[in-house]
Parts: structure tokens; C-alpha cells; sequence
């Protein structure tokens, strides 16, 4: 693999003209996007394989959401993911692609595929594209019938790709090795067929425990709901309304409630109401102070001096 490299949006641009592709960069909270604006950090690699055969190997920190767009008449897409997740929109069949999962696809067929991939995540993908004349000639004309659809990788090809892909080798050495794992990777593509449908409750909920679970392993990050709703590729309000039934709470009582916890903590700990409101992630000791006292019915100065008085 190639060094680590800073991914601006002059990066993907260039990306997607040289492979059809389009890309969008929502807005975040913070501003838009400038052509220098960084989008993620890591090592992509390009691997021609034979005629018609490319592999396309990511391993990228995303520091910002990203959406793209494939124009391409791809005869044979298959994206396989290795971690993280993105969200696809195969003509309107939407679902998550999460770690574990491989889709294949026929962009020719006049098919559609939008990929809506969140930040704050760790996104490791392989992608293999393969022309008509080379399908038809590494797996035969039969692989044409094949409609989209998702399946899951077993274990051992799991560890063969992760094997595979941090292995440092000659060019000719990975080329073959490489080969050998697309041809594992159709095979199992052909065997697991099952149909590319919508998102399950499963996959669901599995959004929303992400970012339950990125509230309460980093409360004093400077969340905010649209920050939330970005890294669950979700609108603000739906985030809301569906994080508030499945937990109680909207995201942002939620984090309240998680930094005051981890704050009483602090205080009962032996630190200061400076160093509990700081670390706890409030930026200003008086805004702590009043929802502490709101939330438990004494102000922090008090816990701490309980505290001091029972040691």
C-alpha cells in the first residue's frame, strides 16, 4: 500500500473524472467546502489485474461526509466492504453496506449507484470492476444473469483480503496474489446470492447504537445534532425522533445527561468544578454549574466539598 495521504476535494474530483464518478460534500455545521478542504486520510491503491480487471483498495480515515455518484457502464461492480459502512441507493432500493458485506452490481444494465459514506469513521473497502470481454473471459457469460444483490463473506476469505491487503510484495507477486482473491471473491458472490433489498429494523438500530455509543465513550466532544445526524447518515429530525423512542431521550438530553454523570463522577473523585466542567465538555464553568444544580439539586461546589469531607 501507498503512504498515508491527506484526501482534499481536488483529490476526489480528480478521482471522479478519470473513473465517472461524481462527488458531493454536504455542508457540515461548521462550513462549506473548499477545493483544499480535507476529506479523509489513508492509502488508496489502484491494482490492474489483466484486461478489463481493475481492483481499487481504500483504507481511509473520513473527516468529512461525502456522496458519490457512479456514471460508469461497469459491467461487474462488486464493493466489499472490510470496515466502517456507507449507505447505497441502487435505483431507489436504499440500504447499508456495513463491515462484513459485499455488493455486486451491473452498472450497464442502466442501473444507478449513489454511496453516501459518514465521517468519523474508519472506511475500508475493495472494489472490483470488470469490462464484458473480461468477464466473459476469467468466469464466462453466465455471470451476466446475475441480478444486484448483498451477501455476506465468510470468515476465511475475510481474513484472506485482510491478509492480502497488508502484505508489502513485488508487483507481479501482488498482482497474482490479487487475482487469485477476485476470483474467491466472485466465486463466493455467486454462491451467496441474496436479493439487494431495503435497510432492516436490524441495520436500523444498529445506526442508532452507533451513535448512543459515541455519546457515552465521548461525552466531552463537541457534539451536535447535526454532527449526529451526518455520522448516522440520517436528517437532524429523523436522528431525533428515533433516537428519542429507542433510548428515552433526544441525542442532545442524552449527552446532558452523560456528561453530568461523568462530571459527578469527577467531582466525587477529588476534582475541581473547573477541571469536572472541562473535562465533562462544557465550555464554561456557569452553564455546568446551573444544570448540575438543575439535574441533582445541589451545586458541584457542594458535592466537592462532601467529598473532601468524607476523605
Amino acid at each position: 500500500m501507498t503512504i498515508s495521504t491527506r484526501y482534499t476535494v481536488d483529490h476526489f474530483l480528480g478521482y471522479g473524472r478519470r473513473y465517472s464518478i461524481d462527488y458531493c460534500f454536504p455542508i457540515t455545521s461548521n462550513a462549506a467546502c473548499t477545493p483544499k478542504t480535507s476529506i479523509a486520510q489513508g492509502r488508496v491503491e489502484e491494482v490492474s489485474l489483466a484486461a478489463g480487471v481493475e481492483l481499487f483498495i481504500s483504507d481511509l480515515d473520513v473527516l468529512r461526509p461525502y456522496q458519490s455518484f457512479s456514471k460508469d457502464n461497469t459491467d461487474l461492480l462488486i464493493v466489499v466492504m472490510l470496515e466502517g459502512c456507507a449507505h447505497f441507493d441502487i435505483d431507489g432500493q436504499k440500504r447499508w453496506i456495513t463491515a462484513g458485506e459485499a455488493c455486486w452490481l451491473r452498472l450497464d444494465t442502466g442501473l444507478t449507484l449513489s454511496a453516501f459514506h459518514p465521517a468519523n469513521q474508519r472506511l475500508r473497502t475493495l472494489c472490483l470492476s470488470l469490462d464484458a470481454s473480461a468477464m466473459h473471459a476469467w468466469y464466462g457469460a453466465h455471470i451476466s444473469s446475475a441480478s444486484p444483490h448483498v451477501w455476506q463473506l465468510s470468515p476465511g476469505l475475510q481474513l484472506t483480503i485482510d491478509e492480502a491487503c497488508g502484505t508489502s510484495s513485488s508487483a507481479e507477486s501482488q498482482r497474482m496474489r490479487f487475482q487469485g482473491l477476485a476470483l474467491q471473491i466472485i466465486a463466493q458472490g455467486l454462491d451467496g446470492r441474496s436479493p439487494y433489498t431495503a435497510d432492516s429494523g436490524a441495520l436500523y438500530r444498529q445506526r442508532l447504537a452507533l451513535i448512543r455509543r459515541w455519546l457515552d465513550e465521548e461525552p466531552s466532544f463537541d457534539h451536535t445534532l447535526q454532527r449526529l445526524a451526518e455520522r448516522a447518515a440520517m436528517s437532524p429530525s429523523t436522528l431525533m425522533r428515533h433516537f428519542k423512542l429507542a433510548y428515552g431521550l433526544a441525542p442532545i438530553d442524552y449527552l446532558r445527561k452523560r456528561r453530568l454523570a461523568l462530571a459527578r463522577e469527577l467531582l466525587l473523585s477529588g476534582h475541581s468544578v473547573q477541571q469536572a466542567a472541562h473535562l465533562s465538555g462544557y465550555r464554561h464553568a456557569s452553564n455546568f454549574i446551573t444544570a448540575f444544580k438543575k439535574n441533582y439539586g445541589i451545586s458541584p461546589g457542594a458535592l466537592t466539598e462532601s467529598s473532601l469531607k468524607r476523605s
